[in-house]
């Protein structure tokens, strides 16, 4: 076991002693500390600290599949297409949105805050 998770999963232990009296707590650290073993487990802790070192940064930031100045060129652009991936975000007028699917077929697009919004 690498240090750095042993390191991890020995604060979450001593973090869980700290709540004896609190067993929802408790089973929290405990499901926490199970999740990084089934990364593990998976050959996948690797990309796991990669994504902890960018989380919450603009390098974390879904990427558009492709850009667009209005969302009229949006809409036209995703008509041609018969599927996009699992939450694919798409650029308009500068801001990234969420493309989705209405049980129609008609393609939505949902603005998604930027990063200075949530902070702020």
């Amino acid at each position: 076991m690498s240090s750095k998770l042993e390191d991890l999963l020995n604060s979450l232990e001593a973090l869980a002693g700290q709540h004896p009296n609190e067993p929802e707590a408790v089973a929290t650290i405990k499901t926490a500390a199970k999740a990084l073993h089934f990364i593990r487990s998976l050959g996948k802790l690797e990309d796991f600290w990669n994504y902890e070192r960018v989380f919450g940064t603009k390098e974390h930031w879904p990427k558009p599949l492709n850009s667009f100045p209005s969302e009229d060129a949006a809409r036209s652009w995703l008509r041609t297409q018969p599927d996009l991936p699992y939450a694919a975000v798409v650029e308009v007028a500068g801001s990234l949105h969420s493309v989705a699917r209405t049980r129609d077929g008609e393609w939505v697009l949902v603005r998604l805050p930027s990063i200075e919004e949530l902070e702020g």
